[in-house]
């Protein structure tokens, strides 16, 4: 059973949508229930973060595919698995930021990373990053 779960100013949870309502009904009163803790994503990050990398994309000239420029940003922040191709060498291949993978801390985490990376390799300055993204979002 999976919920939704919204904290209270007094620093209790409340259920958050009707059918968590449902289900929490199947959950006799004195049963001990395991939780677990994942902060749902923020789509309005998930969107910055993307909206970021249109600007990088539309304002360098070295890649001609988007999703090349994420692949080589992401592994360059750190977020990548390394596997082996058919001749044994090497390969990082970029972790997924799918929602399902990867919760809102870590999301965080990997857009400052990533925001870092363009920083080093595109040698622009967070400033102009910053006041040209507006445009972007």
């Amino acid at each position: 059973m999976k919920i939704s779960l919204v904290k209270q100013l007094n620093g209790t949870f409340k259920l958050a949508y009707d059918s968590d309502f449902e289900i929490a009904k199947k959950i006799k009163a004195g049963d001990i229930i395991e939780y677990q803790f994942k902060q749902v994503r923020n789509v309005k990050f998930h969107r910055l973060f993307f909206s970021l990398l249109n600007l990088v994309f539309d304002n360098q000239e070295i890649y001609t595919n988007l999703d090349h420029l994420r692949h080589d940003l992401t592994v360059d922040a750190g977020y990548y698995d390394l596997t082996y191709n058919f001749n044994g060498e090497e390969v990082k291949r970029p972790k997924s930021i799918s929602f399902s993978s990867m919760d809102e801390t870590e999301f965080k985490k990997l857009y400052s990373d990533v925001l870092d990376s363009i920083l080093r390799n595109f040698k622009w300055s967070q400033k102009d990053i910053e006041e040209n993204l507006i445009n972007y979002f």
